[in-house]
C-alpha cells in the first residue's frame, strides 16, 4: 500500500497538478474547524463528529477527484492542411484525452493562443478524446508560440479544483500573404509574357512575347502586338525562356526608422512571386539581403517553396548592403537564368549590376516599391521624389530590366493586373 501511495504522489508531482479549494470547499473547511472549536468549548460529542465529518469531506474529495481526472492530457496542433497566413483565418485544434478507464468530471481548458482563451468541455469518457476547433487569425507574419495550457476539473462534491499544467508549447510559423499574379512577366522583358506558356521538348514551341532587342530576327516580330501597342515585340520560344529563377528581396536598413508597411509589402511581393513560380512549376530560389543573408537552394517542390516562405516569415530589414552591392557579391552561376528583384531602393550602382546581369545573358525583372509613397511629405517634395523614382526606373529599363511597381495605395495585389507600372506619361499601376 505504501508503494501505491508513493506512485500516486510521484504522478501528482510529475503532472504539475495544483489543488485549490472552491468556494464550497472553503465553507466545508470553515464549518468543520468551527464545529470542532465549538465542541471543545461546550464538550458535545455530536458536534465533534460533525466537525470531523466536514473535515473528512475534502480528503475524500481529493482522493476521488484525483482518481477520476488522473488520465487527462492536453495537446494542440494547427488544423491539418492549413498554413497560417497573416491576416487570414486559420484553425487550431485542441485535444483533451482521457487515458483512464473511468469518465472524467467536466473539463475546463485555458490555453494561450497566444492570448489566454477559455473553453468548457463535457466529461471525457474513459479512453476517449474530445476535440475543440478554434478559429483564429494572426495580424502579422512571424513565429508565434502557443501554450502553455491548463486543464481544470473538480471533484464530484465540488469542493476542490484540480489544475493540471501542461508546459509544452507549439511553434507556429505565420507566413506572409501571397497574391495571385496572372499578369506578372516571368521572362524579364515581355509586356504580355505573364505566364510560363507552353513548354515542351520541342525547342521551337511558342512560349510568350517580349520586347525587341538588338540582334533579334525580324521574322520573330509579332506584328499584331506592334499595331496594338506601337512597340516592337518579338515572339519567344521555350528554349529561350529562363529555366531557373532567383528571387532577391532587398532588406537593407536605410536610416533609423523603416516604414513597416514598406517592408511588409516587399516581403509579400517576394512571397507572391515565389507562389507564382511554384504554380508554373519553375525551379526557383530565394535570396535575402538581410544581415543573415538567408537563402534556399533551387527547387520546384513543396519543400523548397515552404522553406523559402519560412525565411520570409521571419525576415527583418536589417541588412547593411545596398541591392547593387549584394548582387555584385553573388556569383552569376548561382542565380540561374532569370533574376527577379524586389527592391525598396534603386540607387547605389543598381543600374550597373543589372547591366552586368543582362550582359551575362540573364533576364531581369525589377519589382520596385515606390518608397516615397510609404512616407509622409508635402506635395512639392513628393512630386520631386516621384520624378526621381521614375528616372531611376527608366535607367533600369534602358539597362534591360522589365519593371513593375508596388505603391502603398495599390499594394502587392496590383502586380497581378498585367500593367507595366511605369511612371512616365503612360501612367502607373
Amino acid at each position: 500500500m505504501r508503494g501505491g501511495l508513493e506512485r500516486a504522489v510521484r504522478a501528482f508531482r510529475e503532472r504539475k497538478t495544483a489543488v485549490r479549494p472552491t468556494g464550497r470547499g472553503w465553507q466545508a473547511l470553515f464549518f468543520g474547524v468551527l464545529s470542532i472549536v465549538v465542541a471543545y468549548l461546550i464538550g458535545t460529542t455530536q458536534i465533534y463528529q460533525l466537525g470531523y465529518a466536514l473535515l473528512a469531506l475534502p480528503v475524500a474529495a481529493f482522493a476521488l477527484g484525483f482518481w477520476l481526472s488522473r488520465g487527462l492530457s492536453h495537446a494542440r496542433r494547427i488544423a491539418s492542411g492549413e498554413n497560417p497566413t497573416a491576416g487570414r483565418e486559420t484553425h487550431v485544434e485542441l485535444f483533451v484525452s482521457n487515458a483512464s478507464p473511468s469518465t472524467s468530471p467536466r473539463v475546463e481548458v485555458v490555453d494561450r493562443l497566444p492570448k489566454p482563451r477559455y473553453f468548457e468541455l463535457p466529461p471525457v469518457e474513459g479512453r476517449g478524446t474530445r476535440k475543440i476547433r478554434v478559429p483564429m487569425s494572426f495580424a502579422k507574419r512571424g513565429l508565434y508560440e502557443l501554450g502553455p495550457a491548463e486543464v481544470m476539473t473538480t471533484d464530484p462534491f465540488g469542493l476542490l479544483r484540480f489544475v493540471r499544467r501542461f508546459p509544452g508549447t507549439t511553434e507556429v510559423v505565420v507566413y506572409p500573404e501571397a497574391y495571385d499574379l496572372p499578369g506578372f512577366p516571368l521572362r524579364g522583358s515581355g509586356a504580355d509574357a505573364g505566364t510560363r506558356g507552353s513548354f515542351s521538348q520541342r525547342g521551337d514551341e511558342f512560349s510568350g512575347l517580349r520586347e525587341y532587342r538588338r540582334g533579334d530576327e525580324r521574322r520573330h516580330i509579332h506584328w499584331k502586338s506592334v499595331a496594338r501597342t506601337g512597340e516592337l515585340v518579338v515572339k519567344e520560344f521555350a528554349a529561350d525562356a529562363p529555366r531557373r529563377y532567383s528571387v532577391v528581396v532587398d532588406l537593407q536598413r536605410a536610416g533609423l526608422r523603416v516604414p513597416e508597411a514598406e517592408v511588409e509589402d516587399a516581403i509579400s511581393a517576394g512571397a507572391s512571386v515565389l507562389s507564382h513560380l511554384a504554380a508554373e512549376g519553375l525551379p526557383s530560389r530565394l535570396l535575402l539581403s538581410g544581415r543573415g543573408r538567408g537563402a534556399t537552394d533551387f527547387g520546384s517542390g513543396e519543400g523548397t517553396y515552404w522553406a523559402a516562405m519560412r525565411l520570409l516569415a521571419t525576415a527583418a530589414a536589417d541588412g547593411d548592403e545596398s541591392p547593387g552591392e549584394f548582387l555584385d557579391g553573388v556569383p552569376r552561376g548561382e542565380l540561374g537564368e532569370g533574376v527577379i528583384l524586389i527592391l525598396r531602393s534603386l540607387g547605389d550602382g543598381l543600374v550597373r549590376s543589372v547591366s552586368k546581369l543582362r550582359a551575362s545573358g540573364l533576364s531581369v525583372v525589377v519589382v520596385a516599391l515606390a518608397a516615397h509613397t510609404y512616407r509622409g511629405g508635402g506635395g512639392g517634395a513628393r512630386g520631386g521624389r516621384e520624378a526621381a523614382f521614375a528616372a531611376d526606373l527608366r535607367r533600369l529599363e534602358i539597362a534591360g530590366a522589365t519593371t513593375r511597381i508596388v505603391r502603398r495605395d495599390g499594394g502587392v495585389r496590383a502586380l497581378g493586373s498585367g500593367g507595366r507600372g511605369v511612371t512616365t506619361n503612360r501612367g502607373a499601376v
